[in-house]
């Protein structure tokens, strides 16, 4: 397997401007699994206090679409590239590493903030549905970048020059 040291230099793309596919796969996975999950805590916290009363259910018909895609992507990626050994080797520019990270961290904390700032912002189940459903202008635009780039580092098979 050949290393970074090893790469031919394009002229267009630095050696130490690259990372390995598998390590930024693996870091963004970190992100959302722990992003997601604290998500998924605090929902589940929430359910069980009946801060949606009856409309519990609603509130996770919120939920689950807005991360289960995205999180299926990354778990199905990994599950599926775990055992092969053809699926190491790739590489990506580190500058778009950082820009899938950004939009990530990004989306992450308007879902979390849309859940954290209901206490803040309204009493009732109703008008805390009604925030969530609100959510869904920001959070829809972000999440087709975020999609877009993630989508990209997960199903790419492109393989580093050796």
């Amino acid at each position: 397997m050949a290393t970074a040291a090893r790469l031919p230099k394009p002229s267009n793309i630095p050696t130490d401007g690259l990372m390995s596919l598998d390590s930024v796969r693996m870091k963004l996975a970190v992100v959302w699994l722990t992003g997601g999950g604290l998500v998924l805590v605090i929902l589940v916290i929430q359910s069980l206090l009946s801060a949606y009363g009856t409309l519990t259910q609603e509130a996770w018909g919120w939920f689950l679409p807005t991360l289960m895609p995205t999180l299926g992507m990354i778990v199905t990626v990994l599950t599926y590239t775990a055992l092969d050994p053809l699926a190491s080797g790739s590489v990506v520019r580190r500058s778009f590493f950082g820009i899938a990270l950004f939009l990530s961290i990004l989306y992450l904390l308007l879902v979390s903030l849309t859940i954290l700032i209901q206490p803040f912002a309204t009493s009732s189940p109703e008008q805390r549905i009604g925030l969530m459903r609100t959510s869904n202008l920001w959070l829809g635009p972000v999440q087709g970048l975020v999609a877009s780039s993630l989508g990209v580092l997960f199903v790419s098979k492109q393989k580093k020059e050796s």
